[in-house]
């Protein structure tokens, strides 16, 4: 397995100082926190391979210095995947920075407050930050909230025509409403425009399977139904620890039952395979 969804806390402050994306500071992520040495023990006690460690952006913002250290430490087992803003300045030169000279698999864009609209990732200054990953060879992954996933995938879809060759991967399914039921379980048209757009790639994660989960809802048929359109090899899992709350086992038991339904060579490209292609070029 390869979990393509972990985020870093640092434990020394003062080499990583935390800048909140969102103006204020968890004080108790740093209670326990999910440090590089301490991701690497969780994924040997639970027989996980690799991990992307994914900045964590509402506590240190656009400073990725620590999951590339982390990734730069620790190769064998982790790769670093940053967080940008794309409507800066020197949004090109950040990414040429992060990716090119640090070592990152490609950048991270979400909204920066809600009810923004999509210029954020699909505005013309935007895209010089799509052009330097595409020239790169990176990817670039995108997080939409349910209130905006819709305007989001619209305008989604002229960039990944416009960037064939950059993998595309969409956090949390797009944010689909998983729990709406059979037959569809939430994949919608405004997600099925992307089937035929081989690189883009769907990540699901705690933030699915925990609403699931405390709807008593089976997260099997979810899966399933998203891998029926798309193909298990543009599916991947990810376990947001360190943000999402629980047990790192328990994460990884819910990814077991999450791909159950599926067919073995399946399961393995959802939890292994895809983000071994997409992340390490395998």
């Amino acid at each position: 397995m390869i979990d393509s969804h972990a985020h870093l806390i640092s434990d020394d402050r003062v080499r990583y100082v935390p800048a909140p994306l969102s103006g204020t500071l968890e004080d108790s992520a740093f209670d326990n926190p999910v440090t590089a040495e301490r991701l690497l023990a969780l994924l040997d006690a639970n027989g996980i391979d690799r991990a992307l460690a994914v900045q964590r952006a509402h506590i240190y913002g656009f400073k990725n210095d620590y999951v590339c250290d982390a990734a730069a430490q620790y190769p064998e087992r982790l790769r670093a995947l940053c967080m940008i803003d794309a409507l800066a300045d020197d949004a090109a030169q950040t990414v040429r920075y992060w990716v090119g000279e640090r070592g990152s698999v490609g950048i991270r864009m979400t909204e920066p407050h809600k009810g923004a609209d999509c210029s954020w990732f699909a505005a013309d200054a935007a895209l010089r930050a799509w052009d330097a990953v595409a020239d790169a060879g990176g990817s670039v992954r995108l997080h939409f909230y349910r209130w905006n996933r819709v305007a989001a995938l619209e305008a989604l879809a002229p960039i990944v025509r416009r960037y064939p060759n950059t993998p595309v991967v969409l956090d949390h399914f797009s944010n689909i409403v998983g729990e709406a039921g059979a037959p569809d379980h939430g994949v919608d048209d405004a997600l099925l425009r992307f089937v035929d757009a081989p690189n883009v790639y769907l990540l699901y994660s705690m933030i699915n399977l925990g609403k699931l989960a405390a709807l008593k809802l089976p997260s099997a048929p979810v899966v399933e139904r998203v891998v029926r359109s798309f193909g298990a090899d543009r599916v991947m899992w990810g376990s947001d620890v360190a943000q999402s709350k629980g047990e790192y086992a328990d994460m990884v038991g819910m990814a077991h039952e999450s791909v159950s339904s599926l067919s073995c060579a399946d399961q393995r490209k959802v939890l292994h395979g895809t983000a071994a292609a997409v992340y390490w070029g395998e």
